[in-house]
């Protein structure tokens, strides 16, 4: 039995519609990175949180590595990430990334990671030193960081835009509606001076963020949490259809149709958003270099 934000029970389990699909192989180049993060003992949150597109990135070589753990001091209804005691962190884990960045040829490397709000940098050092690794033992590589909101300090996230990472982001997620009952340990208002914060320490830096749908949300909701992150700065915008990981998780309340992914995508472009990926299989790190490569060529043409 789920239970709705206003309080009332639901049972009503939606059907997937057939445009929701995800394939899963072990064949190939997906039983070559799951090795090797088993060899390095890397965690990589396209597992920890049941992200559908897997078998495709791991596929094609695209990794979004976590680092700090497996445990994040947050409980946001939606995610599968565990919660719990979390480790201390690794000094030898920046190292062991950028070796498997190497050993995998990748492009372009996405770090994100667990919440740590039991740091007193919130995790900001672990991924400026995972920056440096990579920058020493694979120089050919772009980077991505999806960082936590790092509790909108404006210190650590001057360190976090100046590590040499190319493209910086923060996952609003949802609309402010939501965050009570879903994500209440965080804050939408925070999430916002995070993303303003990071772009306003570097007016050229490239800052991301991404937003669920089907949560329960209203299409206006969806709107004007699209038009709050043009106006904190986000120059690259995922939006993607939210799935429950399992019958504990928050319920999905409705399947957006992939044309009413293409009219939020045109609804953020007229805010101003300059890239925008929209669908019902869009995630956060879903065709990174890519919206990178987009990004650049628009900007290009200002």
């Amino acid at each position: 039995m789920t239970c709705m934000g206003n309080g009332k029970k639901n049972n009503t389990v939606l059907e997937r519609p057939g445009w929701i699909r995800s394939r899963v192989s072990w064949d190939g180049n997906v039983g070559r990175v799951r090795d090797l993060l088993n060899e390095l003992n890397l965690n990589s949150v396209c597992w920890d949180a049941a992200c559908p597109n897997r078998g495709e990135c791991w596929e094609k070589g695209h990794v979004t590595f976590m680092i700090l753990g497996r445990n994040c001091t947050r409980r946001c209804r939606f995610c599968n990430i565990a919660a719990g005691v979390p480790e201390d962190p690794d000094p030898f884990e920046p190292g062991r990334i950028a070796a498997a960045v190497s050993r995998l040829g990748i492009k372009y490397a996405v770090i994100t990671s667990v919440t740590r709000d039991d740091l007193a940098d919130r995790g900001t050092n672990q991924f400026v030193d995972t920056v440096r690794e990579i920058r020493t033992g694979a120089p050919f590589a772009l980077i991505e960081l999806l960082i936590p909101d790092m509790d909108a300090d404006r210190g650590l996230l001057r360190e976090i835009v100046f590590s040499g990472a190319q493209v910086v982001g923060h996952n609003i997620e949802m609309p402010f509606s939501l965050y009570p009952a879903l994500r209440p340990e965080a804050n939408y208002g925070k999430s916002l001076r995070t993303i303003s914060l990071l772009k306003g320490h570097s007016p050229r830096s490239i800052v991301k963020s991404s937003i669920m749908a089907g949560l329960g949300e209203t299409k206006d909701e969806l709107i004007r949490a699209i038009r709050d992150l043009r106006d904190a700065g986000v120059d690259i915008l995922y939006i993607g259809q939210y799935l429950s990981p399992s019958a504990d998780h928050w319920p999905v309340r409705k399947y957006y149709t992939p044309a009413e992914f293409q009219g939020l995508k045109e609804e953020a472009e007229r805010a101003g958003v300059p890239v925008v990926l929209s669908g019902p299989m869009v995630r956060s790190s879903y065709e990174a270099h890519g919206s990178y490569l987009a990004y650049k060529a628009v900007s290009a043409q200002v």
